[in-house]
């Protein structure tokens, strides 16, 4: 079961290439994205070692974000796309209690700002991508509506 936590909104901003962010951006904040570093350095071996490919795109920046309190934290992920309109597509990697890493998304979701927030109706932190909501139905993160 999710711990939560105060209602929090997080935006996506993009740094240069020549800003490293080893630890995770705390809730509330602007999540810091890297495109070179320690950072992209272990997001890049994870997505690797894991065969999850929006990570292995060689323009691919990441940054870290913790959803709820206690041990995890995701791996935010930004790579072009040239099927996007903005050009750009966003997934996140946990790693999962079996200790491989995994994709909240069936496939990475076109946009350019990611947030934490609001909370479902049952409790639990939804995601918001430029405006759009995905909540956590089944295996994947999946558009919601409420």
């Amino acid at each position: 079961m999710r711990k939560t936590a105060c209602l929090t909104l997080l935006s996506l901003a993009v740094l240069p290439p020549s800003t490293a962010i080893a630890a995770p951006t705390p809730r509330g904040q602007v999540i810091a994205i890297a495109c070179a570093g320690a950072v992209v350095t272990e997001g890049r071996k994870v997505a690797k070692d894991n065969d999850l490919k929006h990570g292995q795109n060689p323009k691919a920046c990441f940054g870290r974000m913790q959803i709820y309190d206690g041990p995890n934290r995701q791996f935010v992920v930004v790579a072009p796309s040239t099927s996007c309109p903005g050009g750009k597509a966003i997934d996140v990697y946990e790693r999962s209690n079996a200790g491989s890493w995994y994709s909240f998304f069936e496939k990475p979701v076109c946009g350019s700002k990611l947030s934490i927030g609001p909370k479902d109706p049952w409790g639990d932190w939804m995601l918001t991508i430029d405006g759009k909501h995905y909540d956590s139905r089944g295996q994947f993160y999946v558009p919601v509506t409420y």
